[in-house]
Parts: structure tokens; sequence; C-alpha cells
């Protein structure tokens, strides 16, 4: 993997101090593993950070220089005034939310949430990344289904629109990760455009050198197909278990060994894992040909990542960026993934994806095969050939840009006196 460009040289002046709400390790969201790299990040280029999330039962790990973590709350009704609280005694120049509509419990408490970003505006300048949005024309009962939400379409629509306009007037900015995010904000929901900005995702880099162990999963003689984070019908996992069924028999697969590593998605209220593994069975699939170890800690998933001959997406729906996806970059493996727009921009130049059609088993099977001989045959896409890698250098330059320019609205005076700001230009202010 190509090394990031250095970072430019700044002043010795302190950075903005910024307070992130957001789950955070050992929780195992796609939002916490964002947020522990991206406050690494931040932090190790000067930006101190300080983490607001929930409290957490087991061990916790340590979090890296620059970084300090608060656990302040628990899902349920007093979750907003913890929030609350813990955000107004600590100190932070911006406060940086990263927002999912179920990242923060039930439809209520994540209503009274709102209304906390909405107090906390009034302290400092926030800023919200927006982890997922449905296009309108998606809210249909069978899309809303695979998600487990139960409301019908027309409210389900409403109550989208109300969440995110309501962010829209409590956040300076509202940060979304790829083009296809802002897209529809813009014009499915009406936000304003200048409301919103877009950091590319970049691919997370390994926290270690996993190549120099082995993982106890993969298995020796075996190349290892690898689905990785949680289960949930959307995901697509049934379509490949088909297609790795159909080249097991046509013999067209016979060293291939599929790892489904994950547990239930939160939102489910029934054992899907068991509904996979039961339909794996169905399938003649054994246990040694597919393999579902559950929950896959952080260095085993490091071993897991650096061990796979092809990293598979094969969801039926997105709402938006994906951290296996982002994983898989970080890792330079090659990457099967559907045709859906959010994924698709999220690869950023990426020249080892290859694309197929949601549901298509036969498109999916002919792709395992090409591992089998290994001839895996990225799909050509003559404009991501012609973008440069997004890194995290150009995340953290982005974010920095729109925290300056938040803080020249609120604090012109005081943001003039802090050169650290203009590393990298000085705001751009609509």
């Amino acid at each position: 993997m190509a090394s990031e460009p250095p970072y430019p040289t700044v002043p010795p002046s302190p950075g903005p101090g910024v307070i992130l709400i957001s789950p955070y390790p050992p929780c195992r969201t796609g939002p916490a593993e964002y947020a522990a790299v991206f406050s690494r990040e931040l932090a190790r280029r000067g930006y101190p950070v300080t983490v607001l999330t929930e409290e957490a039962a087991g061990p916790t790990p340590a979090p890296p220089a620059g970084v300090s973590v608060k656990r302040g709350w628990s899902k349920g009704l007093l979750l907003p005034w913890r929030m609350y609280r813990s955000a107004s005694q600590s100190r932070g120049d911006v406060i940086h939310v990263n927002y999912s509509f179920t990242m923060y419990g039930n439809s209520l408490t994540s209503s009274l949430t709102l209304l906390t970003f909405f107090a906390l505006r009034r302290r400092s300048p926030l800023i919200v990344t927006l982890f997922d949005v449905f296009p309108r024309r998606e809210l249909t009962r069978e899309t809303l289904s695979l998600y487990s939400v139960g409301f019908p379409p027309v409210l389900a629509g409403l109550a989208v629109k109300m969440v995110l306009r309501f962010l829209s007037h409590a956040a300076e900015v509202i940060v979304v990760q790829s083009p296809t995010m802002r897209d529809v904000l813009v014009e499915d929901y009406g936000l304003p455009l200048e409301k919103v900005v877009v950091t590319e995702l970049p691919g997370y880099p390994p926290r270690e050198s996993p190549r120099d162990r082995v993982s106890s999963i993969v298995r020796a003689g075996r190349k290892t197909v690898l689905f990785y984070g949680f289960l949930a019908p959307y995901k697509g996992v049934e379509p490949l278990l088909e297609a790795f069924a159909e080249a097991r028999k046509l013999g067209e697969a016979p060293s291939l060994r599929v790892v489904v590593a994950g547990t239930n998605h939160p939102r489910l209220s029934y054992d899907y894992r068991a509904e996979l593994e039961a339909h794996a069975r169905t399938l003649g699939l054994t246990e040694e040909e597919v393999c579902f170890p559950g929950y896959v800690d952080a260095a085993e998933s490091e071993r897991l990542f650096a061990a796979s001959e092809l990293v598979v997406l094969p969801y039926l729906q997105t709402t938006g960026s994906s951290g296996t996806l982002a994983s898989a970059i970080g890792h330079d493996r090659p990457v099967l993934l559907t045709s859906l727009p959010p994924l698709l921009s999220q690869l950023n130049g990426y020249q080892l994806g290859r694309v197929v059609p949601p549901g298509d088993v036969d498109a999916l099977r002919e792709t395992l095969v090409q591992v089998e001989n290994g001839r895996f045959v990225p799909t050509p896409n003559p404009a991501h050939a012609r973008r440069r890698k997004a890194t995290w250098t150009d995340l953290v330059r982005d974010t920095v840009a729109v925290y300056a320019a938040a803080l020249y609205r609120r604090r012109p005076r005081r943001i003039l006196a802090a050169p650290k700001l203009y590393a990298t230009g000085p705001p751009r202010v609509d």
C-alpha cells in the first residue's frame, strides 16, 4: 500500500480541541471503528480529541496519545441528559457528532438526543457526520423490512425528513462520506447544498503487521473468502452461499473456504446467524467449507483480512459507507461489491474492486471461480482510475477546514489568532 504524503509543516500553536460524541471501541459498530481511527489520526497531527461515549460492560482499550475517552452514559431515557452533562463538562472548541438513525437507542431516545445536540450548539460550533440515509425511492416496505423497520413507508419518509431538517438547523455543517449521500440529502430531502460537505472515507490502516501471524480461523491449503460485519438480511449473505454451493457442486471451487465473521445486527429480534447456518447446511455446505466464527476481536480481524484472497460485500441494499470496504482497501485486498451507489463512490480510486449486480448468484459464482483459479478480474472503471486514492491526510485536512470555517463564523477574532488552522490555507467561508 502506498504511504500517505507527509502532513504539511504547521506552526507550533495548538490546534482546535475537538469533542467527539460517538460510539467507540469496544463497541463493534462501523461508526465506533471510524471514531477510533478518526480521533487517532486527528490527534497525531496535533488536534487533541475528547471522545464522549457510552459505558462499556467489559475491558476497554487504552486510547492513543492525544485522545481522551470519557464514558458517561448508557442507552435509555437518561441518555440525552447524561450526554449533555458530559459535553458541558468537557473542554473543546468544536463539538463533532457521529450520527446514525439507530445509533443512540430507540425512536424516543434518538429524538431526545437531537434536542441535546441543538442545546450544545449554543456553546460551540456543532459538526455532524451522518453515516446513513435512505434515498426516498428506496423507502418501500420490502427495503424497510430488510432493516427490521416496522413503520409504513410514508411515516418512515416523514420521520427521516424531520430528523434531517432538524440536524440541518442544529449543525453548522453536515459531513457525509460520499457524493452519493450528499446528492440524496440535497435532492431528496431539500437540505441546503452549502450545509453538506463530503470528506471521502479512506481505507482503514492496519493496526499491526498481521502477516507475521496466522489467523486461527484460516485453514492451510484453503483460500479464504471473507464476509465481515453485522449479519442482517440486507447484507446478501444468502446469495453468496447459494453461489458458493453451486460452484462446489460443479467442482469449480475445491480449495475455497467462505468465512462469515460477525454477529447478529443489534436491530434484529431473532437469531439470523442461526438461519444462515441452517441455510448453508441445507445447501450441502459443511462446517469446513463455510465457517461462522461469530465475533472476531480486533487483532484476529487484522490477521483475517490480511490472509483473505477475497473480501465480499454482496449487499442487496445499503444506506452509507462501509467499514468492511474501508478495511479491505486498507489491507489492499481484492474486493467483490455490488453496484450500489454508496459502495461505488467509496472506492475512491481503488483498483482491486469487482462490481456485480445485487443478488446476482451467477455473477457471484463467476467471481469465486476466478479466485479459485488465481485470475481475479477487477471491474474496469475509468472514472476511478483518474482519481487519486483518498488518504487520512486528505480527510484530516478537509475536516479541519470545516472546523476552521465554523469557528470563523462564530469567533472571527479568535480564529485569526490560531495559525494552525491555516496549515493548508485559510478556511473557505461560503
